[in-house]
């Protein structure tokens, strides 16, 4: 669903709409692809806040479902 989409179903400003999907997406409850946005499944949900716990200390994290190696100076 896109802003706009959210914001005409909801009948909200786009302000307070854009507020509210930061903050779900900050909790991990949703993704955000380009413009649109959509709800984590709850294996999503768990997977992603087992997965940030075990790969805290690792040079590797996962970003957007991607796996990837942090640099030097990030992991110092």
């Amino acid at each position: 669903m896109t802003l706009e989409e959210l914001c005409r179903v909801a009948c909200t400003e786009e302000s307070v709409a854009e507020e509210s999907l930061e903050r779900l997406e900050r909790y991990r409850l949703i993704s955000r692809k380009d413009d649109l946005w959509a709800t984590k499944s709850l294996q999503e949900i768990i997977l992603c806040a087992e997965m940030e716990q075990l790969m805290k200390d690792s040079p590797i994290y996962l970003e957007n479902g991607i796996i990837k190696v942090r640099k030097e100076s990030e992991t110092k």
